[in-house]
């Protein structure tokens, strides 16, 4: 069945606020980035991560259970299709061209 609208709406939701507010991430990743790899590349790796365990956890405690395969696979479609838009503002907050 996939995800719903309100669920898709929840995740909508964690995106806007992670992109909105990126102190959270971005203190992490410019902490440990210079180690690793490029800035922009592992802030995007912490992005997803943390907009992932923010939905996945807020649906797990509304539904009392975890994301099906049809679910996951809308999720990773919605984030797929907003990768551009999660990458520009990163390079956006952290001042790169």
């Amino acid at each position: 069945m996939g995800l719903d609208v309100i669920e898709e709406k929840n995740l909508n939701d964690v995106m806007v606020y992670s992109l909105d507010y990126p102190n959270v991430v971005l203190n992490e990743a410019k902490l440990f980035a210079p180690e690793i790899t490029t800035l922009d590349d592992f802030a995007y790796g912490l992005y997803l991560g943390y907009i992932s365990g923010v939905f996945f956890d807020g649906f797990l405690a509304r539904n009392k259970r975890y994301l099906d395969s049809e679910e996951l696979s809308d999720f990773h479609l919605i984030l797929v299709k907003r990768s551009s838009e999660i990458r520009l503002k990163i390079k956006t907050h952290l001042h790169l061209k």
